[in-house]
């Protein structure tokens, strides 16, 4: 598997972005624009990747830097597809992400995820994250884990 950069307005990352707002939509019971979900990937202070095997993108995730309490990295859009799941491409992908982050001098790492994913929970989790209250402009709701990571040098 390698992880790359990727255009979000490629049609197989399209895709793929349907695939995990279809994923959400259900979990979670709302609506999603499609077409602002894929416009949030191409903003400049976003690093959009894909993770592929044998050709075929299999995984997406990306980071936005955000300039707050403190400059950090907010992770975003992780997704494997269903059968390729349990063979480490997210933490792949995840470590990739941390990766680019330490490059570009930001050390904090956040991310938002909903309690309806114990597997992302457990993801996470097992790459150092902790719970943490909501930041930016978020703020506590009962679906919602809020979570960090201190990034070494």
């Amino acid at each position: 598997m390698n992880v790359e950069i990727l255009d979000p307005l490629e049609a197989a990352a399209q895709a793929l972005i349907a695939r995990l707002d279809e994923h959400l939509a259900a979990l979670y019971d709302f609506a999603i624009n499609h077409a602002a979900s894929v416009q949030s990937m191409e903003l400049p202070s976003v690093r959009f990747l894909g993770a592929y095997v044998d050709g075929e993108l299999i995984g997406c995730g990306a980071v936005r830097t955000v300039e707050g309490d403190c400059t950090y990295g907010e992770i975003k859009k992780v997704f494997v597809t269903e059968e390729h799941r349990g063979h480490g491409h997210s933490k792949a992908i995840v470590r990739e992400l941390e990766a680019h982050l330490r490059r570009t001098g930001v050390r904090v790492a956040r991310l938002a995820t909903g309690i309806r994913q114990p597997e992302a929970i457990s993801l996470y989790a097992s790459l150092g994250y902790v719970r943490r209250p909501p930041f930016a402009a978020q703020t506590a709701d009962s679906s919602t884990v809020y979570m960090e990571k201190q990034l070494d040098a």
